[in-house]
């Protein structure tokens, strides 16, 4: 069952590193998405390293529960952004990843307590 729980982790914190370099290169128009959402130039920046702290976190055993909470947040929050917007069917992944980091959550904190 560790090997599960280590690879769901891991699964999690790539697809947050991936998020994190893609928020930190804005290729496209990344940039002015932000600006239509209302985010101040160079918001796209603390994406990233939020999203990075969160894959670290996340990689490494003892602070897991750290990463899945953060996670979690960062995925609430790009939901109230896209809904913000009038894109409910942009939210649907974010949700995905909000239940997957939620499930994390739970696991890492019964694995700590």
């Amino acid at each position: 069952m560790n090997i599960v729980i280590t690879l769901f982790f891991y699964a999690l914190g790539i697809f947050f590193l991936y998020g994190a370099l893609n928020n930190f290169l804005a290729r496209g128009n990344l940039r002015q998405t932000y600006r239509q959402w209302g985010y101040p130039d160079g918001f796209h920046y603390v994406t990233a390293a939020l999203e990075f702290i969160a894959a670290v976190l996340l990689f490494i055993p003892g602070t897991r529960l750290f990463g899945a909470a953060l996670a979690a947040a960062i995925m609430l929050a790009a939901i109230a952004t896209l809904l913000k917007a009038g894109l409910r069917k942009q939210s649907l992944m974010p949700g995905v990843v909000l239940a997957f980091s939620t499930i994390g959550v739970a696991v890492a904190y019964r694995t700590v307590t």
